[in-house]
């Protein structure tokens, strides 16, 4: 007699990290605001993102730029301005500039300037600790200057 055993099949993914592969690191290395002609507003934003992590590579992301009206915690955002990024390899950059004057809006230097790589988390890094920089055009040069992350 021929008997046949019927045996259920689960199949368990699971992702499991490949030795040696490395995360990228998402970083804004650069972050600059240029003055209009009469040199109380903002013309133009220059940020530069970096993948600091060699031998690793992202997907593409996305760059936001902020103008808060100071730099205090909860202070309010003005204005907010972004952009893609593409996809990085290890030890490459990308320098992205913004027309802060296209909104019709007169934003004043006295703002505070915050830009912020992959701010939705879309890629997983190294550290999420380092993906932002900070800056108070009006301050550019002075010894209170201090660019942050």
């Amino acid at each position: 007699m021929l008997v046949k055993l019927a045996i259920p099949m689960v199949i368990i993914s699971a992702v499991l990290s490949v030795p040696g592969q490395i995360k990228p690191d998402l970083v804004v290395t650069g972050l600059q605001v240029d003055p209009d002609a009469s040199g109380r507003f903002a013309a133009r934003v220059t940020v530069t993102v970096s993948n600091s992590c060699r031998g690793s590579a992202t997907d593409a992301s996305f760059v936001m730029v902020t103008f808060k009206e100071t730099s205090r915690p909860g202070s309010k955002a003005i204005y907010f301005v972004g952009s893609r990024v593409n996809p990085l390899k290890g030890g490459e950059s990308q320098t992205l500039i913004f027309d802060a004057a296209a909104s019709g809006k007169q934003i004043g230097l006295d703002r505070h300037v915050l830009a912020e790589v992959d701010p939705y988390r879309k890629i997983a890094e190294a550290t999420e600790t380092n993906n932002w920089r900070t800056i108070n055009p009006n301050d550019a040069g002075s010894p209170q200057c201090k660019t942050s992350r």
